[in-house]
């Protein structure tokens, strides 16, 4: 008996999934039988895609929102489709309409002509999402290297030392008191403490 399973990725553990469930849901009988991911990189690194390729069996179906949830460029895309296919899994992105239809009722020319329409659709909205994907990298890096020429900081502000820190460090230092007590007196977080200690030795 088929099983119909979903699959969900974002890129960060910030962001929301559920605009994806909540999609889904509408297609995947059962909620556990959609997995997701809160992470990016390539589909070997992302362990619930992982899972899920195990458990897929011949004639199963298998639903994304939308393709790029599949892989990060059109080389691993293409590469995770044509592994479905050789194990006769159904794949379905929302976002692509003719991936929606239903080919049992088809004909074999009928489903010739799908399979076809389907393959130049994926191949343009492959492309395209390798593009924009390629294009927000590129904006980032232009982005980054306009602040940095303004002479503004990038990235959380370093923090400063305190004004007692040379007194306070050369005690810790030398065993006088504890880091604990370092860190406590100077209002410092302990990791903040660490920080600083490492960028104070740094410079010397």
């Amino acid at each position: 008996m088929k099983k119909i399973f979903g699959y969900a990725r974002v890129s960060s553990k910030d962001q929301n999934l559920d605009r994806q469930l909540d999609a889904l849901k509408k297609y995947v009988p059962n909620p556990q039988d959609i997995l997701y991911d809160k992470q990016s990189g390539k589909s070997s690194n992302r362990p619930k895609y992982q899972q899920l390729r195990l458990m897929l069996r011949e004639g199963d179906e298998l639903y994304f929102t939308e393709l790029d949830r599949l892989g990060r460029n059109k080389k691993e895309i293409k590469s995770e489709l044509e592994y479905f296919k050789q194990k006769q899994i159904t794949v379905h992105f929302l976002d692509i309409p003719t991936t929606m239809t239903d080919f049992s009722t088809f004909g074999s020319m009928q489903k010739s002509i799908m399979d076809m329409i389907n393959n130049i659709l994926i191949e343009v909205l492959s492309t395209q999402a390798e593009n924009e994907r390629l294009l927000i990298r590129k904006r980032q890096r232009e982005g980054i290297a306009a602040a940095k020429a303004r002479g503004k900081q990038i990235g959380r502000p370093k923090a400063k030392y305190p004004i007692e820190w040379k007194i306070i460090y050369d005690k810790w230092k030398t065993k006088e008191i504890s880091a604990f007590t370092a860190f406590t007196y100077l209002k410092l977080t302990k990791s903040t403490f660490y920080n600083l200690v490492k960028r104070y030795e740094n410079d010397q």
